[in-house]
């Protein structure tokens, strides 16, 4: 007979040990967490039965042996009553570890059938995800998505705070993939003819007095009006006349063969005889309780046709049931998603019924995140209208994430075959599924890019007018005149004068943030005023610049206006620049070591991580020609490797003493902008590679610098939406790490191609 010992990672992995070595029969003897994961002792059955029967001395374990009894001498023939007491102890071992037997395989049975509710230490960051989002209902097609976008800073994050990170992380992947109307009121106070449709039971005659009464408490009720096209349904047309006589608002019934173009005609345009009579007033606000029908049933392209077949416009919005199972809300959208594209009424968005019902609020999220459907109320309830409200996205995403309750439906083999890489599905609809995870995450990550970083939608209509290579005049140039989003304290980048090493062209002004992060908003340099005044009038009147990081010192009549404006300037120098300090002209390396030391801080520099350590003393600037010596304040920095503190470099500037303003986060920011106008070059290069604005050189410019300015923020950015963005950008250059501009500029190019290509197959808009 042997005892076995098996070691998984988890309590599955060890049994699936012990059916593999023993077989279906095994008998289980123990089960505990150790290190590593969980050990299970284990025996074959028919031993069990042979130590019942015939007591004898256990044989070696394979993996865990049993201590051998002491040596003694040949045994001695028992008696009868001896034998016979030690069946009957056998026999009592025998009942005691059957029981335990029994209620080990049972405590086996509810860990392996409910979804873990605690992870086990030491898992990867993509297994927590994997078992918080499948345990709370979300779709393996949606958590595959996210693992690939999982951010590479996550591997160090420590244990006591992964799961919080990761769950912020989580809520931020969801609500970006939510789209919601920024102003839910708009829906009503824009008036026109909606009409409600969805299956059987969703709630939508209830769902429409919701609407009514929010419409009735905001605009009165005389230029509202009620139709339901609900035939067959017993008591549906009496229950709607009943909320209509509380709101004092008209309802109509429209029978089955009614024409509902008809009616609508009559009530936003009535005759002229009514009017007159006051009998009637022209409807502004139309809602519509469509008769509920399954997805599956064949009339229901025929019945949403009627509403495309109406000659007015109608606004379809679709009423979800939150407590319905996935793949039935799976198949009502796409069967009346279809109908609606059929009938000329595209759906405007959903309204999300039952919420207070659902035992798993993020499957609902989960199929409207993936199919990018507008959400626009939210419903908890039979209150008219108090149960209606605006949607609210992060208490939404926070429901969904709080419904931890394991769940039997949750874990199949299936599921687990397939999440651990073993399922036979076939290569083609892999592919698909890839090609649309793609397009869901661009929509995503370009729709955080343009709330994120101002000047991103102008980049985008730059690239479009890029990749059609339209000849003519250059659509740069336009740009350049279109009102854009304000910044606040918005800033510009000067980069030096002349023309770019054998390249003939001027390297942009770029608009930089109060925290000195560079935006895709960019200047051609050639386009602006010629003198130095003309240009710094520009960028005090247009740009509304707030403050200046320049290559070099502005000059010294514009010193002196700028710090009589207040506005800050911050420029390069080298060491051998002079200045006057205690009455004498002194070089700036000569004055490194009377200034006193400010701040150190890390900072990004040359695509690496380095200590900066900062300087300051104050000095007087003097030009040739110049009378009035301007007062500044030197910069001295020395950049150290944060492994062995090894001098890596130095850099000084100049600035004007202004108050209120940090100069030394912003110089930190300078240290890392040094790349900006290489990595230009390198977008321009690209950029002609791939054919996209071969015609008009301008459009290239801008755009290259746009491309790397914005890679440069994404590479600065410490916030949690670049790091997202970061995710999304490996994910799509196929899974690289690297943290640098030019890799970030790479994925930006390939992100940018990938939508254009995207958008021919539909992926991109699924």
């Amino acid at each position: 007979m042997g005892v076995h010992r098996f070691i998984g990672t988890n309590a599955r992995d060890a049994m699936r040990q012990v059916r593999e070595s023993l077989g279906d029969d095994a008998l289980i003897l123990s089960n505990r967490q150790v290190e590593g994961g969980v050990e299970i002792v284990a025996m074959l059955d028919a031993d069990q039965e042979h130590l019942t029967g015939h007591p004898a001395e256990p044989a070696p374990a394979v993996s865990v042996p049993v201590a051998p009894a002491p040596a003694t001498p040949a045994p001695e023939p028992t008696s009868p009553s001896t034998t016979a007491s030690g069946q009957q102890e056998m026999q009592a071992f025998s009942a005691q570890l059957m029981s335990e037997l029994s209620a080990m395989r049972d405590l086996l049975d509810t860990r392996l059938t409910a979804a873990p509710a605690v992870e086990a230490p030491g898992a990867t960051p993509a297994t927590r995800l994997r078992q918080r989002m499948i345990g709370v209902g979300f779709s393996q097609t949606l958590v595959r998505e996210l693992i690939a976008l999982l951010p590479a800073e996550f591997a160090d994050t420590p244990d006591a705070e992964i799961d919080e990170t990761l769950n912020g992380w989580i809520s931020r992947q969801i609500a970006a993939r939510l789209e919601t109307p920024e102003d839910n009121d708009d829906l009503l106070a824009a008036g026109g003819v909606m009409a409600l449709i969805g299956p059987t039971g969703v709630g939508k005659t209830t769902t429409t007095a919701k609407l009514a009464a929010r419409y009735v408490m905001a605009h009165g009720n005389r230029d509202a009006a009620l139709i339901t096209t609900d035939s067959y349904r017993i008591g549906a047309q009496e229950q709607l006349r009943i909320y209509a006589r509380l709101l004092g608002v008209e309802v109509h019934a429209l029978e089955g063969d009614g024409d509902l173009g008809v009616l609508l005609a009559r009530l936003i345009t009535p005759r002229r005889a009514l009017l007159q009579m006051q009998k009637a007033t022209p409807k502004r606000t139309i809602l519509i309780d469509t008769l509920g029908m399954s997805q599956r049933d064949p009339r229901l392209a025929t019945e949403v046709a009627r509403l495309g077949e109406a000659g007015v416009p109608i606004q379809t919005l679709l009423v979800l049931d939150a407590a319905s199972h996935g793949d039935t809300l799976e198949q009502v959208v796409a069967a009346y998603r279809q109908a609606a594209l059929q009938a000329g009424t595209p759906i405007r968005g959903c309204i999300i019924t039952k919420l207070d019902e659902s035992a798993r609020p993020a499957t609902v999220l989960d199929i409207l995140a993936r199919h990018r459907l507008r959400v626009l109320y939210v419903a908890n309830g039979q209150r008219v209208p108090e149960d209606l409200a605006p949607v609210d996205i992060e208490a939404l995403v926070h429901s969904a994430l709080a419904a931890d309750d394991a769940s039997p439906f949750g874990y199949d083999e299936a599921t687990l075959a397939e999440m651990a890489g073993r399922s036979r599905e076939s290569k083609a609809r892999a592919l698909s599924r890839d090609v649309v995870s793609h397009g869901r995450s661009l929509h995503a990550m370009f729709d955080t890019l343009v709330r994120q970083a101002p000047g991103t939608a102008q980049l985008e209509q730059l690239w479009r007018h890029g990749a059609r290579n339209v000849a003519g005049e250059s659509f740069a140039a336009r740009m350049a005149e279109l009102t854009t989003e304000q910044v606040d304290e918005q800033a510009l980048w000067w980069s030096k004068e002349g023309g770019t090493r054998n390249a003939g062209w001027h390297m942009p002004l770029v608009t930089l943030d109060d925290h000195g992060l560079p935006l895709p908003r960019v200047w051609l340099r050639h386009r602006l005023p010629a003198s130095e005044a003309a240009r710094m009038g520009w960028a005090r009147e247009t740009h509304h610049s707030a403050w200046h990081l320049m290559a070099a010192p502005p000059a010294q009549e514009e010193m002196h206006r700028l710090s009589s404006d207040k506005c800050l300037w911050m420029a390069s120098v080298t060491a051998s620049r002079r200045v006057r300090h205690h009455g004498e002209r002194q070089r700036l390396a000569d004055l490194a070591g009377l200034a006193e030391e400010i701040d150190q801080r890390t900072c990004r520099w040359r695509g690496r991580t380095v200590n900066l350590v900062l300087s300051c003393l104050p000095a007087m600037h003097e030009a040739r020609g110049s009378a009035a010596p301007a007062e500044v304040l030197v910069w001295f920095a020395r950049l150290h490797d944060v492994d062995d503190n090894r001098l890596l470099a130095r850099r000084y500037w100049l600035s004007n003493a202004v108050t209120g303003r940090d100069v030394a986060s912003r110089l930190a920011r300078a240290v890392a902008l040094e790349g900006l106008e290489g990595l230009t070059r390198q977008a321009m290069h690209r950029l002609e590679d791939a054919s996209v604005a071969r015609s008009d050189r301008e459009t290239r410019l801008q755009l290259a610098a746009g491309l790397a300015a914005l890679a440069t923020r994404l590479e600065l950015c410490s916030e949690d939406w670049a790091m997202d963005v970061r995710a999304q950008l490996f994910n799509l250059a196929g899974g690289t790490r690297r943290r640098t501009g030019t890799v970030l500029l790479e994925a930006l190019l390939q992100a940018f191609m990938a939508r254009d290509a995207l958008a021919g197959t539909g992926a991109e808009r699924t």
